[in-house]
């Protein structure tokens, strides 16, 4: 007799309890495909009418685990429920289809397939047929993939998730050369029977990869990410016109200190030819993406640094005698003849690493080498020429590389310097005065990291310590090179720390809070925490980017003590400083620390002067779920309540309602009275305390979660709350762009 499930879920979970698959506690089993257990891939369907489509949809899911990385089961095991039938099909017959890669849904698309014989037809009803049941849900076997630039990354990062102090050399190697490192790639060990060797010689054909090969620590030491080969494409422009500045009789190199496999070098090649290419000086730090460099456009420019692999210096994966921050390199012959040749013009092209300063010293590799160097050492003796004298400025990589190469390569007029580069080197550190020819913003998220924004520009040699702003055309996408709109970057000389509050007076407490607003415990922190009845919360608007760490609103003093008071006397014009660093970051060249604008106090006190200004910040930060300040009792017996919400009796709403507020305020104010109302009919509603939006999120808007179908998901206890929560946030946004976002560059606060 055949069963009759109404949904695939309700049989698989009966298969599942059938055959003693304990799938509550194997997440594996639940969320990719309809399961994986040991050695074997499940598809369940209620019922069959098309065994090539679900063979096909099977074979999509195994391509998609490839990439990632997965094992992938030697067994694929389709279910038809309501039959109680079982196909058995062995995954190495499709091995060629699994190394394809697929776009879309595994589930849309399957017409047309031919699938091979399966293996076994098992009615599991049976005795016999749930004996063979089990004994294939035993068997824990799979199937050996072949790596290709499709999967390399995902089997990368399994490497060094499963093999936390794994080296790049340890994953890829290179049997080749000086320096021989099999590695796990061509010689499987931890992933013997998962991974077939790789039988080429050398990495070439991972070169636009490389930097995504790199293990965690190395990735973070580097900083480095690969150049998309449009934009390469597109900068080549900025090259041309360096080229034409070149002096009559002149020759000249194209410097790239930091070249990685070499795609600049390659657009060069592509869109200006070789003569051009043959001009070209290049060098790359990390050892395998030497090798591939060498191997790709060793016989194609004029020279690389260093020229053979005999004449590597090996350290550790690094190519020391390519480090541009050393002494050694700067003084290095084979650059030093061009550079020092009166007839020789320089045009440095490059996309130097990145590396947030934050992540100085915080390691014992090439982090605190790096910071060690002698491009640092020689910065520092002169940092307080930047404008901005903070080490930070110092220890960021990408300063390191543009200070250097300005002041170590740039001798005459004619020289330039075509810069992929976040803009702060410019707009805010003062790191150089060049002179501006032409640019372009490109979209980060097309070079193996995250959407922001990259300038890309022609600098030439000619000081200007004159000019404010810089006009760069954006190119939101290297899949579609369609010019966008120009974006305007405009310098920034002094962070919200000139706003701060010297000196607030009270008494020294013991209560700190978090960034969650919670009171530290367990924690050391930072300088001394004063109590004052005058005192309402504690702002950290810390530096010029958006840094969402930089921008904590709490109750108490913040842990770290990097910000400053905000008093019942100060607070009005305390509070933009908050919504500031809350600009919403929409368009890719405003999001992330190299966005092209930054927060700032260049404009002075003009905005003090604009109460309906003062009054919009106000309102956006009662009502702002990023508004950490909670009403809790404290450590050292004092009740905290929270004075920056519009729950009766705070501070923030007895001068709201003072106010005179338009219809959008008004609106957002209704919708905020109906969230209080709900909020009060939780079960965790606590009448001593205010709240704020943040703590009603908090603490009131519980949810369970609930398996539902293949994935978890929450069951809020109160959905017409969290509905109206949601909608909140959408037209506080909204609210912000239209009346706060206009005036906060007209006060220079974002510049």
């Amino acid at each position: 007799m055949t069963k009759q499930f109404n949904t695939e879920r309700e049989g698989q979970i009966a298969f599942f309890n059938n055959f003693r698959i304990k799938y509550e506690d194997n997440d594996v089993l639940i969320d990719n495909t309809d399961g994986v257990y040991n050695g074997n891939l499940f598809e369940f369907k209620l019922n069959i009418s098309d065994l090539n489509k679900v063979v096909f949809q099977t074979i999509k899911y195994l391509s998609k685990m490839r990439i990632k990385g997965e094992s992938i089961p030697a067994n694929i095991l389709i279910v038809s429920l309501n039959d109680e039938t079982m196909y058995v099909y062995e995954s190495k017959d499709y091995f060629d289809d699994i190394h394809k890669v697929y776009i879309g849904a595994a589930s849309v698309g399957n017409e047309g397939f031919s699938a091979k014989p399966y293996k076994d037809k098992i009615d599991y009803s049976t005795i016999d047929g749930s004996i063979k049941v089990f004994g294939l849900l035993k068997q824990n076997n799979f199937m050996p993939i072949d790596l290709d630039e499709n999967c390399i990354v995902g089997w990368a990062e399994r490497y060094y998730r499963e093999n936390p102090t794994a080296t790049k050399g340890d994953f890829i190697g290179d049997d080749t050369g000086k320096v021989t490192i099999v590695g796990e790639i061509r010689a499987p060990k931890h992933f013997k029977g998962l991974i077939n060797p790789y039988p080429h010689k050398t990495n070439e054909v991972f070169k636009y990869l490389m930097d995504k090969l790199n293990d965690k620590l190395r990735k973070k030491d580097l900083g480095a990410f690969y150049t998309p080969m449009p934009y390469a494409e597109k900068a080549c422009e900025l090259v041309k016109m360096a080229i034409d500045r070149v002096p009559a009789g002149n020759d000249y190199i194209i410097l790239d200190r930091c070249c990685g496999t070499g795609n600049l070098e390659q657009a060069v090649l592509n869109v200006l030819g070789e003569e051009v290419a043959s001009h070209i000086v290049c060098s790359t730090y990390e050892y395998y993406e030497y090798k591939v460099l060498i191997e790709r456009l060793g016989d194609k420019v004029r020279m690389i640094i260093p020229p053979t692999e005999d004449t590597v210096d090996y350290d550790q994966g690094c190519v020391k005698n390519a480090d541009a921050m050393s002494e050694e390199y700067i003084n290095n012959k084979c650059i030093k003849q061009f550079v020092d040749d009166p007839k020789c013009t320089i045009i440095m092209f490059e996309n130097p690493p990145y590396r947030d300063s934050s992540a100085a010293n915080k390691t014992k590799s090439t982090n605190s080498k790096t910071v060690q160097s002698f491009v640092v050492k020689e910065m520092t003796k002169v940092k307080e020429a930047f404008k901005n004298t903070n080490i930070s400025t110092v220890r960021d990589l990408t300063n390191q590389f543009v200070w250097s190469g300005v002041n170590y390569y740039l001798r005459k007029i004619t020289d330039s310097y075509i810069l992929f580069s976040p803009c702060k080197w410019w707009k805010s550190c003062g790191i150089a005065n060049l002179t501006m020819e032409k640019g372009f913003l490109f979209n980060r998220a097309f070079f193996h990291a995250g959407e922001s924004a990259i300038t890309c520009a022609l600098w030439t040699n000619i000081p200007d310590c004159v000019t404010d702003s810089i006009h760069l055309t954006a190119y939101p996408s290297a899949m579609d090179m369609s010019a966008g709109e120009i974006v305007t970057i405009r310098k920034c000389s002094n962070t919200f720390s000139n706003y701060y509050e010297k000196n607030v007076p009270g008494d020294i407490t013991s209560v700190f809070c978090e960034s969650d607003g919670t009171e530290t415990t367990g924690r050391k922190c930072d300088g001394k925490s004063i109590y004052s009845p005058s005192i309402i919360a504690y702002v950290t608007p810390k530096g010029f980017t958006f840094d969402a760490n930089n921008n904590n609103l709490v109750r108490m003093t913040h842990y770290n003590n990097r910000g400053t008071y905000i008093t019942k006397k100060n607070y009005l014009r305390m509070l933009p400083l908050f919504v500031a660093k809350e600009y919403p970051k929409e368009l890719f060249y405003e999001k992330g620390e190299s966005g092209v604008f930054f927060t700032s106090s260049d404009g002075g006190d003009r905005y003090t002067k604009d109460k309906e200004f003062l009054k919009q910040c106000l309102i956006y930060t009662c009502l702002s779920n990023q508004n950490k300040c909670l009403s809790f009792h404290g450590s050292d017996g004092r009740d905290y309540q929270n004075e920056l919400c519009l729950d009766g009796g705070a501070l923030a709403l007895k001068d709201i309602q003072s106010m005179k507020l338009n219809s959008d305020e008004r609106e957002l104010i209704n919708l905020w009275d109906k969230i209080l109302t709900e909020a009060k009919q939780c079960a965790n509603y606590d009448s001593q305390w205010r709240y704020g939006v943040y703590q009603i999120s908090k603490d009131l808007n519980t949810y369970t979660q609930k398996q539902v179908g293949k994935g978890k998901q929450n069951v809020y206890d109160y959905p017409e709350l969290n509905g109206d929560l949601h909608t909140l946030v959408t037209k506080l946004k909204a609210y912000y762009k239209k009346y706060i976002t206009p005036k906060m560059f007209e006060y220079e606060l974002v510049k």
